[in-house]
């Protein structure tokens, strides 16, 4: 299940979209934290741990997780930084609103999204560990704001889980586009100026 991408309200906001049901990361992300390097049990920040399938507090792993995933529990922050990236993307599961999420942008700005936010406000089913309407991937793309630069995952009460978190930026040839955009517009920019000085002479 794909629920259409929104705009978060804000000033050049992240573009978001949810795929229901669904794992992995975003195209054009490639992933840098899936905790299956940390051992079950391993702090990852304050009250948030790296948990295996199967644990003691019985806590669901995120969506589409094939190994450890990270829980930010009640009171709960796990953070990570990162590149400047045109996308970011994570797993997730059973979503609740009292989980939320702190995107960091360039400029020292950040976007914080509370867990109907994150994935279409009523859309979905709060706290549900097998709905597609409260598991999968969500996806983050900059548009022409500021670019990621980290997040931080917190819950106000048991529990935020996560895995496959994923960040990227265009593809060589998207780059080369933009780069053919810019001098396209530079010339354009040029010739009207020149045009202007014909003009006065």
């Amino acid at each position: 299940m794909a629920v259409a991408a929104t705009a978060v309200p804000a000033a050049a906001a992240p573009v978001i979209t949810f795929q229901g049901g669904v794992g992995g990361n975003a195209a054009g992300t490639k992933v840098i934290q899936n905790f299956d390097s940390l051992k079950a049990g391993s702090s990852i920040g304050n009250f948030a741990f790296a948990y295996g399938s199967t644990n003691e507090r019985g806590i669901r792993p995120a969506f589409g997780s094939t190994g450890n995933f990270g829980a930010a529990l009640g009171g709960g922050t796990y953070s990570i930084n990162f590149n400047p990236a045109t996308n970011f993307s994570f797993v997730l599961g059973s979503l609740d609103q009292y989980n939320l999420l702190i995107l960091k942008l360039e400029g020292n700005k950040e976007v914080r999204l509370w867990g109907n936010q994150i994935i279409g406000g009523a859309a979905y089913v709060m706290g549900s560990a097998t709905s597609p309407l409260s598991n999968g991937l969500v996806s983050f793309n900059a548009g022409n704001g500021p670019l990621f630069v980290g997040a931080t995952f917190m819950s106000e009460t048991n529990s935020f889980e996560f895995d496959n978190i994923a960040a990227g930026v265009p593809e060589p040839a998207t780059w080369a586009l933009m780069i053919l955009g810019f001098g396209a517009i530079g010339g354009a920019m040029r010739r009207r100026k020149a045009q202007g000085s014909l003009a006065t002479a």
